[in-house]
């Protein structure tokens, strides 16, 4: 309403009169009925809204072709929220005068809009597109209008399922809840709590834990909880990295920069800013980090956007630094206002929402496909009534893509946001992801290890998760999108990687996997079974998955200048025992030839062929042939 203190100078504008025998004008009104319409915009300018529209329905009612005092009349109720009775007054305007004013035309598709009235607020703003004394932001909004309406008549008529639950009073209170994030396991949710009024209010992070199919009390981080405003967290699929937002503190780069702290044992330890360039002299909030740890999806309105708050994102490379952010594009961000993107651990669906595509009006919830080429394809709104006329947003989807949590104030009886979920339409589903869990510990002591996990999929060489078992634990936990091949690879200095194979091309169960890990310490003697080197059939040429686990093997050769190995092959029984022979010995000198070629002295390298001679297994089945055929290394000095 305050805006019309800064507008109804505009109204004051003397109107020609093209039609003065059918409607009053200002620039024709008699003394009086100038008197009172001087009244009424003197009490706007007071803020007096109701007395201003007293006196102004008292004056059309005296003089009922005074056509100003009907405009003026009719955006006060539109400004307070009377959208019928603005409806109304408006349309008085236009039996008047049909072409009097492009902004009667603009408040009718407003409060059109307001009232559900789509095909009317249509009309309207098509009416009003028709005016050439419209502005831009106004114009940019009437076509808004009617994108979203046209979308509203669709969506209403076509529902999707839609079931949601409240997470409960353990979590729920009478302050808002918002902005959750979610473990791989969906066993700990972490959400932004606002307690307090007005200047008292303050931000904070609270946890609870799922126990017997019950979320427990929440409770504060009282170790990254501060006097600042905390909130918009990101929490990783393992439970152990947030990344967050902190408000006008000290030595930050700008209103709101972004945090990270990582969790060890049971603490949390002191949170350091992401810094720059991520971090701006702009506002940069709402992040969410990818599985692979890598690639952190932020909010800001630093230069360089489509306009109003967009979308962004940032890569860490191999040293740990941000590069510099690049926008998400022009099928996510628009002229409008993108926020709370999340990113799920498929790597490949992005969830945000946006006030810019069109939709149910303020902001709806969206998810865009990650194309073959790395762009984003053009969003999909989740559709009503998920989507509704309120601001839809704080969405994030479980590792398994099954239920969708979110905040809202629809539902509640004399309460702020809570925190709900849902069972998401299957058509709205991220690709399938599930997790890999278990410990990782000393093959020696068993004791715990903090080794660092990165499954990679073997045909780009990409890493699509990332995790930090706990150095108190052991624990870990991975998400693993199905639908490739991985290689799992385990490692932590003073020890011997570890490695697996995860065929998952054609798996379609989500059950998680565990693997428990015994990491062996580098010593002669140790051995280790290359699962994710290949060879063509009955052949010795590598084929070109087995570059990623021939890079771990390099790194640690690398990191271990002192490290010498022998490459060992081995065949299963079918052949001859020559020719198993020769090929195993083959196999064995091309890995050899390929350390050498990436720069590992050949005075650390050794290869030997031991054919059929040394199975692991029995040559009875498929399966335990192929664990015969094997390539390994053994450390021979160190």
């Amino acid at each position: 309403m305050k805006n019309l203190i800064y507008l109804f100078i505009s109204f004051f504008i003397i109107s020609e009169a093209t039609n003065a025998q059918q409607y009053t004008t200002v620039k024709n009104a008699s003394k009086k009925t100038l008197h009172a319409y001087d009244d009424a915009q003197k009490m706007i300018m007071s803020e007096n809204y109701a007395g201003a529209i007293q006196q102004l329905d008292l004056l059309t009612k005296t003089d009922e072709n005074f056509i100003d005092g009907w405009l003026l009349l009719g955006e006060l109720y539109k400004e307070e929220g009377n959208y019928q009775q603005a409806k109304t007054t408006l349309e008085r305007v236009t039996a008047l005068d049909i072409n009097y004013s492009s902004k009667c035309y603009f408040f009718l598709a407003e409060s059109n809009w307001n009232l559900d009235n789509y095909e009317e607020c249509i009309s309207a703003s098509k009416q009003y597109l028709t005016f050439t004394d419209i502005s831009k932001s106004r114009e940019l909004l009437a076509k808004q209008y009617i994108a979203n309406a046209e979308f509203a008549v669709v969506a209403i008529a076509h529902p999707v399922p839609f079931n949601p639950e409240t997470l409960g009073d353990a979590i729920n209170t009478d302050a808002p809840e918002y902005l959750p994030s979610l473990t791989g396991d969906e066993k700990t949710i972490i959400f932004t709590r606002r307690p307090g009024n007005g200047r008292s209010s303050n931000e904070d992070f609270f946890e609870s834990h799922m126990v017997s199919e019950q979320w427990s009390h929440a409770t504060p981080l009282t170790e990254i909880n501060t006097a600042y405003n905390e909130g918009a967290q990101s929490i990783t699929p393992d439970g152990n990295i947030i990344y967050f937002v902190v408000c006008d503190k000290p030595n930050g780069y700008g209103s709101c920069d972004i945090y990270f702290t990582q969790k060890r044992g049971d603490e949390w330890s002191v949170p350091e800013n992401v810094g720059a360039p991520v971090c701006s002299n702009a506002w940069e909030t709402q992040p969410s980090i990818a599985a692979d740890g890598k690639t952190l999806y932020f909010v800001s309105t630093r230069q360089g956007g489509k306009g109003g708050s967009d979308i962004w994102y940032s890569v860490k490379d191999k040293n740990g630094r941000w590069s510099v952010p690049q926008n998400a594009g022009d099928s996510v961000n628009t002229s409008f206002d993108e926020k709370t993107p999340f990113i799920h651990p498929d790597g490949k669906t992005l969830y945000f929402s946006s006030s810019g595509h069109p939709g149910m009006g303020k902001d709806d919830i969206f998810f865009s496909r990650k194309n073959d080429d790395g762009r984003w394809g053009m969003p999909v709104n989740l559709g009503y009534p998920i989507n509704t006329k309120n601001a839809e947003n704080s969405f994030i989807v479980s590792l398994d893509g099954k239920h969708a949590y979110f905040a809202s104030d629809r539902f509640k009886t004399g309460r702020d946001m809570d925190l709900y979920f849902f069972n998401l339409y299957n058509a709205a589903r991220p690709n399938p992801v599930t997790y890999l869990t278990g410990n990782v510990t000393d093959s020696e002591t068993g004791s715990a290890v903090a080794a660092d996990l990165q499954l990679i999929e073997l045909k780009s060489g990409e890493i699509t998760g990332e995790a930090t078992s706990d150095s108190q634990t052991g624990n870990y936990l991975v998400s693993v999108p199905t639908g490739a091949n991985y290689a799992l690879n385990v490692s932590a200095k003073g020890y011997l990687f570890f490695s697996e194979n995860l065929p998952l091309k054609d798996y379609i169960s989500e059950e998680p996997f565990r693997f428990n890990v015994p990491l062996q310490p580098i010593q002669k003697g140790g051995t280790v079974v290359l699962k994710n080197i290949f060879f063509e059939s009955d052949s010795y040429v590598l084929k070109e998955e087995s570059k990623v686990e021939l890079s771990k093997l390099n790194d640690l050769m690398k990191q271990n200048p002192t490290l010498k190995i022998q490459i060992s092959g081995h065949t299963d029984n079918n052949g001859s025992a020559a020719y198993n022979q020769s090929l195993s010995e083959n196999r064995a000198r091309t890995v050899y030839e390929y350390l050498i070629s990436s720069g590992i002295a050949a005075t650390r390298l050794s290869y030997k062929g031991y054919g059929e001679t040394k199975p692991v297994r029995g040559n009875e089945t498929e399966s335990g042939r192929s664990e015969n055929r094997r390539t390994e290394f053994t450390v021979t000095g160190y």
